[in-house]
């Protein structure tokens, strides 16, 4: 008989488990393809999101769980939830973009690389590849499988920032790591309180095409967030994001009814397994060895 839902000990062997799938699709598909432009880029990228998103069903298999049940992907979205995540990603990307970019000059005045994320302008792979796949194959593993056992803490505030956290350094990227670990954390209260995954992928989603959106503006330039040219207007942007993600969330915790239902005596008197805390530990550690690598690669 199929599990329904995920306990505490996935936590680490399911963010394991992703972890190892990333580290071996990283190699065997750079020695297959080398190094690549164009749409064999792409199509690379493609392989490699959809081998990601993929251990999430691969991990519910191997642990006997219904992976649509568990990860609750047969739980419809709420317009309610939704308005109020979308608000508060417009709010957070403003916010977190010029904090990006003193983070990026910070590394790089320590003499270290100065983090990018760079992709070819090419607006079929920046949709199908950066915005959409991403959006479905990573909440399957983050906010579907890593989060839903995070949900079975105590803390409500712990599990929030595990997630946020194994989120950012999964993506092993300084130049995101801030927005990625706050962005991870939101999705996951999304999760949380609405009971629907749908509702994290298409905020997701909405992250991910908005960021696209104003790669092709002139807000998309480094130039325009650089804070000593551009004082006033950055501080502005990043004072009234900051505010307003925090209205947007406080908004959100007043005006939405919440499913997210506190731990049974089941759940708390659940013992703590060795071995997950383990495999969590020297997972994050990879990531993070990762993370540094990246400043000097």
């Amino acid at each position: 008989m199929l599990r329904l839902n995920y306990e505490k000990k996935d936590l680490g062997f399911s963010f394991g488990f992703a972890v190892a799938v990333m580290m071996v699709a990283s190699v065997v598909l750079t020695l297959i393809f080398g190094e690549t432009q164009g749409w064999k880029f792409w199509l690379m990228q493609a392989i490699y999101t959809l081998l990601v998103g993929g251990s999430a069903f691969v991990y519910a298999a191997l642990t006997k769980t219904n992976p649509v049940t568990a990860a609750k992907l047969n739980k419809k979205p709420r317009l309610a939830h939704l308005g109020w995540g979308f608000l508060a990603i417009v709010c957070l990307i403003f916010g977190m973009m010029p904090l990006n970019t003193m983070l990026m000059e910070a590394i790089e005045a320590m003499g270290l690389k100065r983090p990018a994320v760079e992709l070819p302008n090419d607006v079929a792979g920046l949709i199908v590849v950066a915005t959409i796949l991403p959006a479905f194959c990573e909440e399957l593993v983050f906010r579907g499988t890593v989060a839903q056992s995070a949900e079975r803490m105590s803390n409500r505030y712990a599990a929030l920032a595990i997630s946020g956290a194994l989120f950012a350094l999964f993506h092993a990227n300084p130049a995101q790591t801030l927005h990625q670990f706050v962005l991870g954390a939101f999705l996951t209260l999304l999760v949380f309180r609405s009971g629907s995954l749908w509702t994290s992928i298409l905020a997701h989603l909405f992250n991910n095409a908005l960021v696209v959106a104003l790669n092709y503006t002139v807000l998309g330039t480094e130039e325009f967030w650089n804070v000593k040219t551009n004082t006033g207007v950055v501080l502005g942007l990043m004072f009234a994001g900051l505010i307003g993600f925090g209205l947007c969330v406080f908004g959100y915790l007043k005006t939405t009814h919440s499913v997210w239902q506190k731990n049974t005596e089941k759940d708390a008197r659940e013992e703590k397994n060795t071995i997950s805390l383990l495999v969590l530990c020297v997972s994050a550690a990879a990531c993070l060895v990762l993370w540094v690598a990246g400043l000097f690669v």
